[in-house]
């Protein structure tokens, strides 16, 4: 499930290029045309940025970036194989490269939706982007996990003249990142969806996350508009230091005050196994209730902070028809969050393979739950080990464990490292084993037909191979 980095052709004249970065190059006629990191691929009259990384340094590859056409290399540092490019030298490549996109960004010069927070990122992403280009907007908005000190560069370097807006997700697992990243994008929308524990390795308690999420509203101009989950005491006390004029509340208790309007979620039930039936109030218009793919309250959640963002920035309400249609995109709802894969022996597996961290479990186990529930079927989570927590790991998956038998599933196969802790004597049928490839014998053995299968775990476990043994056995249960 690695993102697809996409593709640019965007042009910076020898000027543009110095003023952006502030780096050192000999002049050139004309522009450079497309900026790339990967020197496999095609970049004839291109910028070639040699990032240095934890496995390969892009200094090693530069020769092989001037035979696939580039212009112009920019480096760190002297390297062989530069012959019939011009060098553009700078201080730091990762820091240029998002120099370069804070001038592209501005010199686009069309609005920009930013979205932060712990979890639901990427399905508010792409249900703004979905719900806009419903609308009628021309959006920017590339599938994958862009959210990071590279991936969001490149994004708003593909912005061009026929897109009107352009939709980014901003991520973090270091301090600093969410205020480097909102400097970059200058968001004319700010989203915080939701402010919990993850990356606390890097990121520290949850006190220093809050602070590093609410970043992007402390970013904001007077003129900006924040968009915050009002059910979040996190978000709104971050609100309350944002210099933004305007703010736009969503969720199940979303009171409206005297900066901003609400978006309240007042219905999210299962409608089939794959919709759910959501009911919103809007501010100015009638509510809309609508059979939606994004399952459950963090589909709700997504939904409806979607409809604040378009109809803040087209200043009208949104027809029925136009959100309809929107949710029909397939560009609504990425893989590996929360899709349903439906077996041919009745099961049900819910594919949240993408990544994991304590509220992300917490919310998704909530929506297999109720789908069991709905169904009479038995409830079985196969969940993967939640990484990047440091110090704090064992509690969380402690605490975890103990909400999760709340639940009462059926069966429970925890995998790969602190996952152990998830266990509790309060659950009827529990195992652990070392890693995913373990996980789906367990599940193979002692899953029935018509389980509803919530799998789930930090990336670098590949839980998304529990998910292709289920498929590729045809749905029999051993």
């Amino acid at each position: 499930m690695a993102s697809v980095i996409p593709d640019n052709q965007v042009s910076f004249s020898h000027a543009e290029l110095i003023a952006a970065t502030s780096g050192s190059c000999p002049p050139f006629d004309g522009s450079t045309r497309g900026v790339g990191t990967d020197s496999r691929a095609a970049l004839p009259g291109g910028l070639f940025v040699a990032l240095p990384g934890e496995r390969f340094d892009g200094h090693d590859f530069v020769a092989a970036a001037v035979h696939q056409g580039a212009r112009v290399v920019m480096l760190e540092r002297d390297v062989p194989g530069v012959a019939g490019a011009s060098v553009l030298r700078v201080p730091s490549t990762l820091r240029a490269l998002g120099d370069l996109a804070r001038y592209h960004r501005r010199r686009w010069g069309r609005r920009v939706v930013g979205v932060a927070g712990s979890v639901g990122k990427t399905t508010t992403r792409s249900s703004i982007a979905a719900v806009a280009a419903g609308a009628g907007l021309s959006v920017h908005s590339p599938r994958g996990n862009l959210n990071n000190l590279v991936g969001v560069p490149l994004v708003l370097l593909g912005l061009t003249d026929r897109h009107e807006l352009g939709v980014v997700e901003l991520g973090t697992n270091h301090t600093g990142e969410i205020a480097r990243l909102s400097e970059i994008t200058r968001p004319d929308v700010a989203v915080l969806t939701r402010i919990a524990l993850e990356h606390s390795e890097g990121l520290g308690d949850l006190d220093a996350i809050e602070l590093e999420e609410g970043a992007i509203l402390r970013a904001l101009g007077p003129t900006a508009v924040a968009v915050i989950n009002a059910d979040d005491e996190r978000c709104a006390r971050q609100a309350e230091s944002c210099p933004a004029a305007r703010q736009v509340r969503y969720g199940l208790l979303a009171g409206a005050d005297r900066t901003g309007a609400r978006y309240r979620i007042v219905k999210h039930e299962s409608s089939s196994p794959q919709r759910t039936r959501v009911r919103i109030e809007r501010p100015a218009a009638a509510a809309l209730e609508l059979d939606s793919p994004l399952l459950g309250l963090p589909g709700a959640y997504a939904l409806a902070a979607a409809l604040a963002v378009t109809e803040t920035l087209l200043g009208r309400a949104l027809a029925e028809g136009e959100v309809t249609s929107a949710l029909a995109s397939p560009a609504l709802g990425e893989p590996g969050r929360l899709t349903v894969v439906e077996l041919p022996d009745g099961s049900l597996v819910l594919d949240d393979t993408y990544n994991s961290s304590p509220a992300s479990v917490r919310s998704s186990a909530a929506v297999a739950r109720d789908l069991a529930r709905q169904r009479k079927s038995r409830l079985v989570l196969v969940l993967g080990e939640m990484r990047e927590l440091g110090p704090l790991s064992e509690v969380a998956h402690r605490e975890l464990g103990a909400d999760l038998a709340q639940l009462r599933p059926d069966l429970l196969i925890a995998f790969g490292g602190d996952a152990q802790h998830l266990l509790s004597g309060t659950l009827p049928r529990s195992h652990f084993t070392a890693d995913a490839v373990g996980a789906l014998e367990w599940l193979q053995a002692e899953r029935r037909p018509g389980d509803v299968i919530l799998v789930k775990a930090s990336r670098g476990l590949r839980a998304e191979r529990v998910v292709q043994g289920l498929r590729s056995a045809g749905g029999s249960a051993a």
